[in-house]
């Protein structure tokens, strides 16, 4: 239980008790000032409760589902698929010379 308390004392709060008392908070007509006091929270941290909510409502209907993530890869891994990538580039047109040349010569006779 220690490990739900702040370095001040006060108890830190889960995201189930934000999402409960900001919809206290939210609800028309209550009485804020009671609610922060149940809780015993300031105005300031009911505020960033607020905006935290904002941004992650923003973020999810922001977002695309559709849309694929970007995958990431790191620097070197991005290098080594380059380079691999550059060799098949260039195998492959050096397979279809071969080819033509082929063909040519299968036209041909």
């Amino acid at each position: 239980m220690e490990e739900n308390v702040k370095k001040n004392g006060k108890k830190k709060l889960g995201v189930e008790e934000m999402w409960r008392i900001y919809q206290e908070a939210s609800v028309p007509g209550a009485q804020v000032g009671e609610i922060i006091r149940k809780y015993g929270m300031y105005t300031a941290e009911l505020t960033k409760i607020r905006q935290r909510v904002e941004k992650g409502a923003k973020e999810e209907l922001g977002r695309n589902k559709y849309r694929k993530k970007p995958l990431k890869v790191d620097y070197i891994e991005h290098e080594k698929l380059k380079v691999e990538l550059t060799s098949k580039e260039k195998a492959l047109a050096e397979m279809s010379q071969e080819y033509l040349i082929l063909k040519k010569k299968v036209n041909l006779e």
